[in-house]
């Protein structure tokens, strides 16, 4: 979802206040074309995956909510490779590989044999191989326990099924309106939009440095996360 940039300038308010974006020579365009949170179209069956459906549900209709099968993980060649979705590659990230869910889109893989759960974000198309529901990056494979058998069942659930949600997280050191970010470049501008904010809010990024162990896209200071959500619909220009 891509914006026009135009001058503009930050109005501050009183501290109790959320900062605003005031435009001066024109508007910011949001496209409104994110798909419902909750409205998944249902995936098809790859070898031995089970599905979950909303009841009630006509089968044109049915709502994807689980789906178990095999998870497998990408190996050390693919390091530094370009992803469907265009980004690269990095196997310390927690993202994943899936056939039919958006890019962006957050699920939360469940290892059926150890119990231990990872959040990831779907950012490439795969596996490919028969019988397998999602591939893993090295870093939400290990934290599942499934790094020495390359394999496990697992079960898939949606956490955030709008494409350009984006999960945040806080850091102590950040301060006003700069941003560490996964997916963006330092001294990026970004736009950030929720439910809880009634006007967007023009971040910067500094740094990309985000921890694994935070499980987010973006990291930002403890106001901007209070006052937007720990979910955000990201533009930038």
């Amino acid at each position: 979802m891509m914006v026009a940039m135009v001058p503009f300038q930050v109005v501050r308010p009183a501290p109790v206040r959320l900062a605003r974006v005031a435009l001066v020579a024109g508007a910011f365009v949001f496209a409104a074309a994110c798909a419902p949170r909750a409205a998944l179209p249902l995936l098809p069956s790859t070898g031995t995956a089970a599905l979950t459906v909303v009841a009630g549900a006509a089968p044109s209709q049915a709502l994807f909510t689980a789906q178990e099968g095999m998870a497998s993980w990408y190996g050390p060649g693919f390091a530094g490779r370009t992803t469907s979705n265009g980004e690269v590659f990095d196997p310390g990230q927690l993202t994943a590989a899936h056939r039919t869910l958006p890019f962006g889109t957050r699920v939360r893989v469940t290892s059926l044999e150890t119990g231990s759960s990872v959040e990831v974000r779907i950012n490439d198309r795969g596996p490919f191989k028969a019988g397998r529901i999602i591939d893993l990056s090295r870093a939400a494979a290990d934290r599942i326990g499934m790094l020495g058998s390359g394999v496990a069942r697992v079960r898939v659930e949606v956490v955030s099924g709008t494409p350009s949600a984006t999960r945040l997280g806080t850091m102590a050191d950040l301060r006003g309106f700069e941003v560490r970010s996964a997916l963006h470049a330092p001294g990026q501008l970004l736009v950030l939009r929720s439910d809880r904010a009634d006007d967007p809010v023009m971040v910067r990024v500094v740094d990309g440095a985000v921890p694994l162990e935070a499980q987010a896209d973006l990291m930002v200071p403890d106001h901007l996360l209070a006052a937007l959500g720990p979910v955000v619909d990201v533009s930038f220009d």
